[in-house]
């Protein structure tokens, strides 16, 4: 099965099978940077399909995929930054205030790291 057709399944509304095949998917990558772009991917076409919660799901789970891309913790905090403000805008347009609460929790740690380097 494509993501194509990963997709078509998430959008007519069987997100349980579309989950457990991205997740067979993304369990077969092996680097770090192959799962962050995978999960990068996916938070897009969330995104494209107006599914704001998911999008913002998958751009987290990519912030958290960045911290350990590399051995430096600074440049992992540089990646991981982005994601986590992705994240947090699309928990803000699903008024899941819990979320960005911790999205912002997320970003000022993550500020913190690389203005202290």
């Amino acid at each position: 099965m494509s993501f194509s057709d990963v997709l078509r399944l998430a959008g007519v509304g069987q997100r349980d099978a579309a989950a457990i095949l991205l997740k067979e998917e993304f369990g077969k990558l092996q680097s770090p940077e192959q799962r962050v772009n995978l999960c990068r991917w996916i938070a897009s076409c969330f995104e494209g399909l107006r599914d704001y919660g998911s999008a913002a799901e998958w751009y987290e789970m990519t912030g958290l995929l960045s911290l350990g891309e590399t051995s430096s913790d600074a440049a992992n905090a540089i990646r991981a930054l982005p994601e986590y403000e992705k994240a947090r805008q699309f928990y803000t347009l699903c008024e899941d205030d819990e979320k960005v609460e911790l999205c912002d929790s997320v970003i000022a740690q993550l500020k913190g790291c690389f203005a202290g380097s």
